[in-house]
């Protein structure tokens, strides 16, 4: 295109063209903009997963063998310091921390804001359904000689991490109304 024919780079003062406000949003509105997109991702690959008919459990071991491998070599971790490490990957989605207890043969935690109810709402998944994501901690547990169980309530999120010398190493979810 000939310089003289194309349009302006920026539309004039008066002109109400689209104007780009990309740029203007703070890192605490981009942070919560992540949070959101990561959640709405887990979600609808919930979703489609359902759709097509494939286990959701199976895709969650599949990711958690492959998340495994950021958390370093498999060696025995102690409880509360794999449970932190969870705590900071939950926030990340946008999850809130409301009450934890840290002790290096148990840790527990219980947590709002994940799943996000209006985001499951919006892609047609049960809760529940998204939780099974945290089923991918699992293989990562186990391999740091960790026993990991979540329970999901109407109001929480409820976390237990245990030494596997302590505990059975079972994934357990308990979806109670």
């Amino acid at each position: 295109m000939d310089q003289d024919t194309a349009p302006p780079a920026t539309p004039a003062a008066d002109d109400e063209r689209f104007v780009p406000s990309h740029e203007d949003y703070t890192a605490d509105e981009l942070l919560e903009q992540a949070q959101g997109n990561a959640q709405a991702a887990v979600i609808a690959t919930v979703a489609f997963l359902r759709a097509r008919g494939i286990p959701v459990s199976d895709w969650a071991e599949a990711i958690g063998g492959r998340f495994s491998r950021a958390w370093g070599d498999p060696e025995p971790w102690d409880a509360d310091e794999f449970l932190d490490g969870m705590l900071t990957n939950l926030r990340s989605l946008g999850a809130s921390v409301d009450a934890t207890e840290f002790g290096a043969d148990r840790s527990t935690a219980t947590l709002t804001g994940f799943p996000d109810r209006d985001q499951c709402d919006l892609f047609g998944v049960a809760p529940a359904d998204a939780a099974v994501f945290l089923d991918a901690t699992t293989v990562i547990a186990a391999e740091r000689g960790l026993a990991w169980a979540w329970a999901l309530t109407d109001d929480e999120l409820r976390l237990t991490v245990d030494r596997q010398d302590a505990a059975a190493g079972q994934t357990t979810k308990d979806v109670s109304p």
